[in-house]
């Protein structure tokens, strides 16, 4: 195994792609296997020699002017933040730190499986173990909330499920603290996945409000068991969050309960001011609209879906939800091509 990996920095306009090279052995923490890749950052497995134990570690993706303008430091401030916060729903971070301009983060490690895989596989979850799901990430998300920190990547494949039925957001690459309703992070600081990204997060502006609208998101999909905004395109994804209204009426023709669909309606509202102000609202008018009904149970269904690989019960007849935007838009553009060879 090599002794360095090179993470690939965040490109914008024309800058051409560099990479930087990261030892293997970070301070006692010695990285493994690759576990997964996105457009802020790597996550490989680790083991802690010093406190024997497995972690996880995920080296962020600087732009090649966040390097220069503050050696990557800039991007770590949310993540500090989200350090000190301990929730059940919550990923522990351990660490963070900064290596030749990367910012590293040792997390916590989960034995299990995300969301985003569990619906890949199995397809989706019925509405009460749906609704269980929603309850513990908001959970988790408020707990950041009461701490003045934004998640801002809140999607299927930043859930966690472990071997025993538990529910951890993890994932706080792009975490930032915000000292009011709202604050402009900048245009270089525009953030997260558009499937899933709030109207006003395109122009930067960052808010609890933000990730309301992701959960929201995320509700719809589980409910309705595709996004509420379909696009060819990155941009055309951008103009469907800004003025498409989200369709209800896919949520009434599976039956959804009429207060569920006020909650979801509410929580999609283009303007951020007409949403749930925090995520703790948004679980509160989830508890008003569907009571909690066998918590014990829906975990322990979860942990045997998770011990047996994944295959999830099913709602009626659907795809399975969209695992990223490009997913998204790469199956659009197949069915554009295979309508028009027919």
């Amino acid at each position: 195994m090599q002794e360095t990996v090179t993470v690939m920095l965040s490109t914008t306009g024309d800058e051409p792609v560099s990479g930087v090279e990261v030892p293997r052995r970070i301070g006692h923490v010695k990285l493994g296997d690759l576990l997964g890749e996105g457009t802020s950052g790597v996550v490989y497995a680790g083991y802690d020699e010093l406190l024997a134990r497995r972690v996880a570690v995920k080296l962020l993706r600087p732009t090649a002017e966040q390097l220069r303008r503050d050696g990557g430091h800039g991007l770590v401030d949310g993540v500090r933040a989200a350090a000190g916060i301990k929730h059940p729903n919550i990923v522990g971070v351990h660490s963070v730190e900064i290596v030749n301009g990367i910012p590293v983060i040792v997390m916590e490690f989960v034995d299990g499986v995300s969301l985003r895989g569990l619906l890949q596989k199995g397809g989706p979850l019925d509405a009460p173990l749906t609704l269980y799901v929603m309850r513990m990430i908001a959970a988790g998300i408020d707990a950041l909330h009461a701490a003045q920190v934004v998640h801002r990547d809140i999607k299927p494949a930043n859930v966690l499920f472990d071997r025993e039925g538990a529910v951890h957001v993890c994932d706080f690459g792009l975490a930032c603290e915000t000292a009011g309703p709202g604050q402009t992070a900048g245009a270089d600081r525009v953030a997260g996945s558009p499937l899933y990204m709030a109207p006003e997060a395109f122009t930067g502006v960052v808010s609890p409000q933000s990730d309301v609208y992701s959960l929201g998101v995320m509700l719809f999909e589980m409910l309705a068991a595709r996004p509420p905004f379909e696009a060819d395109s990155m941009h055309q994804m951008r103009q469907e969050h800004e003025t498409r209204p989200a369709p209800m009426e896919w949520l009434r023709e599976k039956h959804t309960a009429e207060p569920l669909v006020e909650v979801c309606e509410r929580a999609l509202h283009k303007q951020r001011i007409m949403r749930y102000k925090t995520a703790g609202h948004f679980l509160r008018a989830l508890l008003d609209a569907a009571p909690p009904m066998n918590d014990a149970a829906h975990r322990q269904k979860i942990a045997e879906l998770v011990c047996a690989g994944g295959a999830a019960p099913r709602q009626a007849a659907g795809d399975a939800p969209a695992a990223t935007t490009f997913d998204l838009i790469s199956r659009r553009a197949k069915e554009k091509r295979d309508s028009k060879s027919h």
